[in-house]
């Protein structure tokens, strides 16, 4: 289990790095930027990575979480955070230019929620740019168990027993086809799904929506 959490840990280094880069080459340099789902605890050097490596200035970023955030704001005091339910976004239509989302939307809940989601970053964000592992890729990214999480009811229950942190409530994955419905229902006009690989099989996904 060690061994697989070292490697995961290099992989999602690398992965998330080659994001950040994606993110960037579709970002004005002039653009202020919500970053949702920032987090008090760094616990290891890929949280908050984004804030961490933000590459425009201080005052175009501002962060949105769902708990206080009294440590990261003496880290970055030029920086803006908000904190927020995790329901409706506290902000005005259109008041960002790009909304930067890493893994989170597999974090709010059911599929109604989902979708509230997607359209609470597309409301306020001229453009969205979210990203989600990979349902089916063989390594559960939170929990590093293998192949259990194709199958939700096996999975959770092995959850309450090894990992009981997470359950149906907090941790609900998806696959392509799922992501699909998802912005089906969704009130985006125009997205695209990006495949982001790993020895020719999609780890992650990456969502960007715009006008």
């Amino acid at each position: 289990m060690k061994l697989i959490a070292t490697i995961k840990n290099d992989v999602m280094k690398s992965s998330r790095n080659k994001k950040l880069e994606h993110f960037y080459s579709l970002c004005d340099i002039t653009s202020n930027v919500l970053d949702v789902g920032v987090t008090d605890n760094e616990h290891n050097s890929q949280v908050n990575l984004f804030l961490n490596e933000f590459r425009f200035s201080s005052n175009q970023y501002t962060g949105l979480a769902v708990e206080p955030m009294n440590n990261i704001r003496k880290k970055h005091p030029k920086k803006r955070f908000v904190e927020y339910s995790g329901d409706e976004i506290p902000f005005n239509d259109n008041a960002f230019d790009w909304v930067f989302s890493n893994a989170v939307i597999e974090h709010v809940g059911s599929e109604e929620k989902q979708v509230k989601f997607i359209n609470e970053m597309n409301r306020v964000g001229k453009n969205t740019f979210f990203t989600t592992p990979n349902k089916y890729f063989p390594v559960e990214s939170h929990t590093n168990t293998l192949f259990r999480h194709w199958y939700p009811p096996l999975f959770y229950r092995w959850c309450e027993k090894n990992s009981p942190y997470w359950n149906k409530n907090n941790l609900v994955l998806l696959g392509h086809k799922n992501l699909k419905e998802l912005l089906e229902k969704s009130d985006a006009k125009k997205y695209v799904i990006k495949r982001n690989l790993i020895l020719f099989y999609p780890m992650t996904y990456t969502v960007i929506c715009t006008r």
